[in-house]
């Protein structure tokens, strides 16, 4: 098939489309002719609804997962779990993490020295 007759075939056909919703969407729709394109404009709204209604439930949700997911953190954090765990102050004596890495290793080797 030959690329340009199937061009040419496509854009008369667009011709034709847009010629046909142009009158039908005027005061022709309840026209005989106009039937299917209202069918098939009712049926375009229901997808647009439908795509909306979608789009709002996700984003409805979405904001529900992260309120409960909020919600539960919050229970298990609270005020007198945090005063269990809570530091109470600074310590002079208190050995950094690399301090007690470092006496691990000198008491490692102490043992390991015959």
């Amino acid at each position: 098939m030959d690329l340009d007759k199937l061009i040419t075939q496509f854009g008369k056909d667009l011709e034709w489309y847009f010629f046909y919703s142009k009158y039908c969407a005027g005061k022709n729709l309840e026209n005989v002719f106009c039937r299917e394109f209202k069918w098939w404009a009712l049926a375009a709204v229901a997808l647009l609804a439908l795509l909306a209604g979608w789009w709002a439930w996700s984003r409805v949700s979405k904001a529900c997962r992260n309120w409960a997911h909020r919600r539960a953190l919050a229970k298990v954090a609270d005020a007198d779990t945090m005063k269990e765990h809570v530091w109470s102050g600074y310590s002079p004596d208190a050995a950094t993490s690399a301090d007690q890495r470092a006496a691990r290793s000198r008491a490692a080797d102490r043992k390991n020295d015959p």
